[in-house]
């Protein structure tokens, strides 16, 4: 079995998947959700908002309400870019080696892992963004002490569970 340096590597055409379709919806439904929110609330909420919030979850920095605005688009710019770079497979690092035999698979793994990732950035966006609203209106006190473990355990578990998948079947291949 030849391994492939990047240069050598088949550029395959992978075709979504009917779990790739169904995490793409739910990757744009939270995008679209995220640029409701500020739409919804911008004329409810207070000139002076949280825009910073501590490892507890609670508010420790505050800016105007156009900073609504950063969230929906920082996730605008992360889906396309996670999009855009999700099309060349061929071009990512991966922890196994990558033969003609494996290509396929490890290409599938990767690509669907950014998929997550990029689905799970878009929900804590929104997550952010709805507390945040939800804190300048007075109706919560913060992000609450959970969501950073949370978001770590999310963030870092997609990134294990692709480690795992991709070098066990390596190992099959």
């Amino acid at each position: 079995m030849r391994y492939l340096d990047k240069n050598e590597r088949p550029k395959i055409k992978l075709p979504l998947s009917s779990h790739d379709q169904v995490i793409e919806f739910i990757a744009i439904a939270f995008l679209l959700f995220l640029f409701i929110l500020p739409i919804r609330y911008y004329g409810d909420i207070p000139d002076r908002i949280p825009t910073h919030f501590n490892a507890a979850g609670t508010p420790d920095g505050f800016g105007s309400r156009t900073s609504l605005w950063i969230l929906p688009l920082t996730g605008l710019g992360l889906w396309l870019l996670m999009t855009i770079v999700n099309r060349f497979p061929d071009k990512f690092n991966f922890p196994v080696k990558i033969t003609r035999e494996n290509a396929q698979v490890q290409y599938r793994f990767a690509t669907r892992m950014v998929r997550i990732l990029k689905c799970v950035i878009l929900i804590m966006f929104s997550f952010i963004s709805y507390r945040t609203i939800q804190t300048a209106l007075g109706k919560e006190a913060g992000l609450g002490r959970i969501f950073l473990p949370v978001f770590l355990i999310l963030t870092f578990g997609v990134v294990i569970i692709y480690l795992f998948k991709a070098n066990t079947t390596s190992d099959q291949s």
